[in-house]
């Protein structure tokens, strides 16, 4: 315990694609060093996973890898919503009122945080009252996560449901450039797709629009005949000329959905969107994000990971090529790490 800032320790990204995993230097160094970089599908087993820890984590033996974790349940819930902070005091307040506004039963054994939609701080009884972020997350799900942690033999120094440092990183590179216009971001999931607007305002939550990846594959079968979704995954993580030429029709069922919503949210607010930034899909599923990006009209919002890296306190080690863009949400689970771990307790 006493060297623990000196060992290695794992960065982990779960979602539904898979699991995406990089190796992070010795915590009491500046920057923070990030390299092996890997990621695993949906269908790799914890016996795979495991054996890739313990060839790059030799050094711990038989002990458990420090990680910082990020993850993507299903469950979780992120609202915008008016929050009456002199209502603090009153027991289950935010878990109440997250199930009126998600429309759900009585929440039991849920954590429920309410969160400024502008710079993403914990609202607290003496924070005025303002329009917020509500987040949620069943217990159970957390401690299914954690269990599964166990069993990769990974001790959790941070887990934190992914979205949020991904709109915190956004947001943050947003005001460092001046951007002028709004932003949509969305995390494209099996079965749905999630957006969010990051505004002057902050962070808006219109609703998931109802196909993710699945729908895409199911239309990769009906367009290129592929025999199956193993089949339709298969050609979307190895495209060829014929299957980008069909891109805007394989991502339709989304931008059908995905452009009244923009439209919508432009009315109501009068804020321009101006682009766009895709999340969660796997490194070799990355061309479908232009797909949808050119789909709406909208510039891709890509920051550069290379000068991103710099500025968040990280670096790769040297000769290294940056890592692709949808690396950008996880790496944004340690921005910023480097300082905070010297404030950490070395004991």
């Amino acid at each position: 315990m006493l060297t623990r800032n000196k060992h290695s320790n794992i960065l982990l990204n779960q979602t539904d694609h898979g699991l995406q995993l990089a190796r992070l230097g010795r915590l009491d160094e500046r920057p923070l060093v990030v390299d092996e970089f890997a990621e695993f599908p949906a269908t790799a087993d914890d016996e795979a996973i495991g054996g890739w820890l313990a060839e790059r984590f030799s050094d711990y033996g038989s002990g458990y890898i420090g990680c910082y974790c990020g993850f993507h349940p299903a469950d979780r819930l992120l609202l915008r919503e008016n929050i009456n902070t002199k209502r603090f005091t009153e027991p289950n307040y935010l878990t109440t009122l997250l199930a009126e506004t998600a429309k759900l039963p009585p929440l039991k054994d849920w954590h429920v945080a309410a969160l400024s939609a502008v710079d993403g701080e914990i609202l607290s009884a003496a924070t005025p009252s303002r329009s917020g972020l509500l987040f949620g997350l069943p217990q159970s799900t957390a401690r299914e996560f954690q269990n599964r942690l166990r069993r990769l033999k990974l001790r959790p120094r941070r887990i934190e449901a992914g979205t949020l440092p991904l709109l915190g990183s956004l947001s943050r590179h947003l005001r460092e450039t001046a951007y002028p216009h709004a932003v949509v971001v969305a995390e494209v999931t099996y079965t749905q797709t999630r957006l969010y607007f990051l505004a002057k305002d902050g962070v808006h939550t219109p609703p998931a629009l109802p196909h993710g990846l699945l729908s895409i594959e199911e239309t990769t079968m009906k367009e290129l005949g592929a025999p199956d979704i193993a089949g339709a995954r298969q050609q979307l993580e190895s495209p060829t000329d014929e299957l980008r030429g069909h891109a805007r029709r394989l991502v339709r069922s989304i931008t059908r959905h995905l452009k009244p919503a923009i439209d919508y949210f432009e009315m109501q607010t009068g804020q321009p969107i101006g682009a766009f930034f895709c999340g969660h899909l796997p490194t070799r599923m990355a061309w479908l994000e232009e797909s949808l990006c050119t789909a709406v009209d909208l510039e891709f919002l890509a920051p550069p990971i290379a000068n991103w890296l710099a500025s968040a306190g990280l670096a790769l080690v040297p000769d290294a090529a940056p890592p692709g863009r949808s690396w950008f949400q996880p790496l944004s689970l340690v921005a910023q790490i480097a300082p905070l771990a010297a404030n950490e307790s070395r004991t």
